[in-house]
């Protein structure tokens, strides 16, 4: 068995989409699986989702939920079960196929799986790395993550530890502790350094640096690459990053739209993505 979490908070994402998120996990997963989902509101999730009120961040809940550090609720002591190995999604993140694919190397090695955050494969020489920089370590992306809760337990109470003197000691530029606090994926980094590990391309990309290229738009060459082709026929997990690739949005992007996110480009011909997040929201009855 493998544990599945994810976080909902507000209105962004409704019990629907959550819904279909976990059925699309449950319905192409070769091993059997435990949804969970960390939320304020409960009301219309599936019976087979476990749901878990987020912990107790006294008046920082607001506050947390810049930089999605509400996220850092998955790392609670008793939330999940601790000794299950665990995937964590972003709610804008596409299932395209068995997501157990994710956790085989993780029970190989353990650690923190991460997206990819850097261009430059520094996790792969961390030891060279760290003798030409001072406490260096990788910094991740976060709207994917694999790992076993055990590992990770003190998490939370070192983020309140810090952030507590962030905050209220008013350290605003001291390195690193600024920087550290302010997301959840750069405290996970941190938290995990030297065991942050990153998810191949060939199971689990963001669609920003997998189907977009930077500054001149060669998306449509790229797509037509045969290795590249072969890498996104065996991706499982797709995240579409960034406010202009929200699921709300992309659901109504028309074929042919030139797409601009950030310093990424590209002419839009996935029809087939427009239609999966439009699928999302649609209520299992009425589908």
């Amino acid at each position: 068995m493998i544990q599945v979490v994810v976080v909902k908070w507000g209105e962004r994402y409704s019990a629907a989409h959550v819904n279909n998120t976990f059925n699309e996990i449950r319905t192409l997963c070769s091993r059997d699986v435990k949804c969970v989902c960390v939320t304020d509101d409960e009301d219309g999730l599936a019976e087979f989702i476990e749901a878990k009120g987020f912990p107790d961040w006294g008046d920082w809940y607001e506050t947390l939920k810049k930089g999605c550090r509400l996220k850092l609720s998955i790392f609670e002591p008793g939330l999940l079960d601790p000794d299950l190995p665990t995937l964590f999604f972003d709610l804008d993140t596409m299932i395209l196929g068995d997501v157990a694919e994710l956790v085989k190397e993780l029970e190989k090695t353990g650690g923190m799986y991460m997206s990819r955050g850097h261009f430059l494969p520094l996790w792969r020489i961390l030891g060279t790395v760290r003798k030409l920089v001072k406490n260096y370590y990788y910094y991740g992306n976060s709207p994917m993550l694999a790992f076993y809760p055990r590992d990770f337990e003190g998490l939370v109470a070192d983020f309140k530890r810090e952030f507590e003197y962030v905050r209220w000691r008013g350290i605003t530029h001291k390195w690193p502790l600024d920087r550290i606090c302010k997301t959840d994926e750069r405290f996970i980094s941190y938290f995990a350094r030297g065991r942050v590990r990153v998810f191949p391309q060939h199971l689990a990309v963001k669609f920003t640096t997998e189907y977009m290229t930077p500054f001149v738009d060669f998306s449509s060459t790229m797509s037509r690459l045969p290795w590249v082709q072969k890498r996104r026929k065996s991706q499982v997990a797709l995240t579409f990053s960034g406010h202009v690739l929200k699921p709300s949005l992309v659901k109504d992007i028309k074929d042919g739209t030139k797409v601009a996110s950030r310093h990424y480009r590209m002419t839009w011909n996935f029809p087939q993505f427009s239609t999966y997040w439009a699928r999302m929201e649609v209520p299992q009855e009425d589908v």
